[in-house]
C-alpha cells in the first residue's frame, strides 16, 4: 500500500489514538492529531494529507463544521472526509451527506469495518457524468481566458441544458437514506455536491460572458443561479463576491437585495439583512416574497409584532402563500418558531 497522510481530528484523546494506531496497523504513515476542528483547519492550511477523520459531535466547532468548510474550499473541495460517531441516525447521515461527507464510522472503532471502508471509498473510479462535465468546464473556461467569448458560451450552454441536475442525486440520496441505505446514499449526495459546485461555476462564467456581451439581464440571472447554490450550500464568502458583481451589474435588481438579505440573516448581520430587505421592497413593493423574509428576520430578532406585519403584508399581496399563513397561524398560537 502507498504511503498515505490522515488526520484525526477528536476531542477525545482515547478515541484518536485507537484509531491511529488501527490506520497505522494497516499500512498507513503519516498519522496526525488535532483536538479540536480549529486545530484541524491550521493544519489542513499547512499540508496535504490523503484524508481526514473527524468526530461529528465535539466542543466550540464540530467535525460536520469543519467538512462544511472544507467542502467550501476549492483546494480541499475532493477530500476524502469521514465522520466518525458512536451512533448515525437518519438525520444525521441526511446532515452529513448533504455537506458531501465521504463515508461513517461508527464507534467503537473495528479495524475490519474502517478497512473495508476505505477501501471502498478511496479507490471508486471517476464518475464519467462529473468527468464529463469538468471537461466542458475547463474548455469552456479555456476559450473564456483567452476572449473567445461566443465559442465559450456555447460550450457553457450545452452544458447547462444537457449535464444532470444535482437535484436528482439529492433526491436520490433521501431516499435511500430513508430505507436505509446509507452507503448508496452518501455516493448519491457526494455526486450532487460535486454537481453543485461545477454548475455554480459554469453559472458564474456565464455571468462574465453576456456582462462581457452587453446583456445585463441575463448576466444578472446565470451569476444570481451561481450565488443561489453557494447560498444553499452556507458558502457565504463566495455568494457574497457574486452577489456583489451582480449589484455592479445591474444596482436596481431586486433578486440581488433579497439574497443579500438571506445571506446576512444567515450570518446573524441582522440589522445589515433588514437594510437589503428594505431596499428590495423600494425598488419592488408588490413582492410579498421579500415581505415573508422580513418577517422571519423579524423573528430571529424576537420582534413577534413586526413579525406578524410583514406577514400578514405577505398574505395580502399573495392570499394564497402557504407558507405565510401557517406562520401566523402558529404566532397566534403563540408558539414560538
Amino acid at each position: 500500500m502507498a504511503k498515505r497522510s490522515f488526520l484525526i481530528v477528536d476531542n477525545s484523546s482515547v478515541a484518536s489514538k485507537q484509531l491511529a494506531e488501527i490506520l497505522t496497523g494497516l499500512g498507513y504513515r503519516g498519522i496526525e492529531q488535532a483536538g479540536s476542528a480549529g486545530d484541524a483547519w491550521e493544519m489542513l492550511k499547512l499540508r496535504n494529507y490523503t484524508g481526514v477523520i473527524a468526530e461529528m459531535e465535539m466542543p466550540d466547532m464540530s467535525g460536520l463544521a469543519l467538512l462544511k468548510i472544507v467542502r467550501g474550499d476549492e483546494w480541499l473541495f475532493n477530500l476524502p472526509f469521514y465522520l466518525a460517531h458512536a451512533a448515525f441516525t437518519k438525520v444525521k447521515v441526511l446532515m452529513a451527506g448533504k455537506e458531501g461527507v465521504t463515508g461513517l464510522l461508527v464507534k467503537p472503532f473495528n479495524v475490519n469495518g474502517i478497512r473495508e471502508k476505505l477501501q471502498e471509498t478511496m479507490n471508486v473510479p471517476e464518475d464519467p457524468v462529473i468527468s464529463g462535465i469538468c471537461s466542458s468546464l475547463e474548455e469552456g473556461l479555456a476559450f473564456l481566458e483567452n476572449n473567445e467569448n461566443k465559442k465559450a458560451l456555447v460550450v457553457f450552454e450545452k452544458l447547462v441544458s444537457e449535464g444532470e441536475s444535482a437535484e436528482i442525486y439529492y433526491n436520490i440520496g433521501y431516499i435511500k437514506t430513508s430505507q436505509g441505505k446509507y452507503d448508496e446514499a452518501l455516493a448519491a449526495f457526494q455526486k450532487a455536491t460535486e454537481l453543485d459546485r461545477l454548475f455554480a461555476k459554469a453559472y458564474e462564467a456565464m455571468g462574465r460572458i453576456y456582462h462581457k456581451l452587453g446583456r445585463p439581464k441575463d448576466a444578472e440571472r446565470f451569476l444570481q443561479k451561481a450565488a443561489d447554490i453557494h447560498l444553499s450550500k452556507e458558502n457565504m464568502a463566495d455568494a457574497e463576491e457574486i452577489l456583489n458583481q451582480i449589484l455592479e451589474i445591474r444596482p436596481d435588481t431586486i433578486n440581488v437585495y433579497n439574497s443579500l438579505g438571506v445571506l446576512h440573516r444567515k450570518k446573524g448581520n441582522y440589522m445589515e439583512a433588514l437594510n437589503s430587505y428594505e431596499k428590495a421592497i423600494r425598488i419592488h413593493s408588490d413582492q410579498p416574497q421579500i415581505y415573508y423574509n422580513m418577517g422571519r428576520l423579524w423573528l430571529e430578532m424576537k420582534d413577534t409584532a413586526k413579525a406578524r406585519e410583514q406577514f400578514q403584508k405577505a398574505l395580502k399581496l399573495d392570499p394564497k402563500f402557504r407558507e405565510a399563513r401557517e406562520v401566523l397561524e402558529v404566532i397566534g398560537l403563540g408558539e414560538v418558531i
